[in-house]
């Protein structure tokens, strides 16, 4: 009896861990696909994503062995145009999330490390962009400038790097306090160096739980954006543009708008998946 006992209790501690693996393997593979599919599909397809057929002007058509998930009211392939479109959304989404991990990290780092007046400057003006709110700033500046591809990478990393800072100094904080960063700092080692050398490596799960979260957020962004007009125009496709130009049609034309919305949300929730499993392993549950 004790030693069946002994023997179940390892294998119930377990479990976690499996299911914590199986969730960032799922997110990370499913993330694989997309990222193979948009980046191979459109070298693959005979159509080009601004391509018409002029036999099939007028209205959408349906899926057929020529056009695998029809075209569009201008005759235009819609699995190219969605497998191009994933190009520019995920490129938008992981260039935008990548430079609001990197600045939110720079000052999160630098208001945990230092503390006091430092820490309270940089989280005021943190809370201060935290309290804009983010859609419809960005729908003005998008309004009064023609938003390039750079520009909204820069726009969604303004709104969405408070986050990652938030985030990263909570972690830099708690690491601050460790015997070794103590130990470097009798050694004479510079801020600069502990901050690079001790304290950034040793944040790296609380780093990469925020960049996951911030590549979520900038995808739903920048498709929000599209949506409304307000993103990476036309003729070029988005997954965001493509949902706007398939609005008119959502009754009689659903294989325009479903598998754009249906991407987005794979997307996101692969990308949570992956974050949610780094964030729990990083805790040591």
């Amino acid at each position: 009896m004790t030693r069946g006992c002994v023997m179940a209790e390892p294998r119930a501690s377990l479990h976690p861990r499996r299911r914590r693996i199986d969730g960032v393997t799922a997110g990370l593979t499913l993330l694989a696909i997309i990222a193979f599919a948009v980046v191979a599909g459109p070298w693959l397809s005979p159509y080009g994503y601004d391509e018409q057929a002029l036999a099939l002007l007028g209205q959408p058509r349906p899926p057929s062995l020529s056009h695998w998930l029809g075209t569009d009211e201008l005759g235009r392939d819609v699995l190219t145009r969605l497998l191009y479109g994933g190009r520019i959304s995920l490129a938008v989404g992981l260039a935008g999330a990548a430079v609001a991990t990197g600045a939110g990290t720079l000052i999160g780092a630098l208001a945990g490390y230092f503390g006091g007046w430092i820490d309270q400057l940089l989280m005021r003006f943190t809370d201060v962009m935290l309290s804009i709110p983010a859609l419809p700033l960005v729908l003005v500046i998008a309004g009064l400038i023609r938003p390039a591809p750079t520009l909204l990478v820069l726009l969604i990393a303004t709104l969405i790097w408070p986050g990652a800072a938030r985030l990263v100094r909570s972690h830099v904080r708690s690491i601050r306090k460790l015997d070794y960063v103590a130990a470097a700092q009798t050694l004479g080692a510079g801020s600069a160096r502990i901050i690079a050398r001790h304290v950034l490596p040793n944040a790296v799960p609380a780093i990469a739980v925020s960049a996951t979260i911030a590549v979520g957020g900038a995808i739903m962004l920048e498709s929000a954006l599209s949506f409304l007009g307000f993103g990476i125009q036309p003729p070029v496709p988005t997954w965001g543009n493509l949902l706007n130009e398939a609005a008119p049609w959502l009754v009689s034309a659903p294989w325009m708008s479903i598998p754009p919305g249906a991407l987005i949300l794979l997307s996101v929730v692969a990308v949570n998946l992956v974050g949610d499993g780094l964030r729990v392993r990083g805790s040591g549950l």
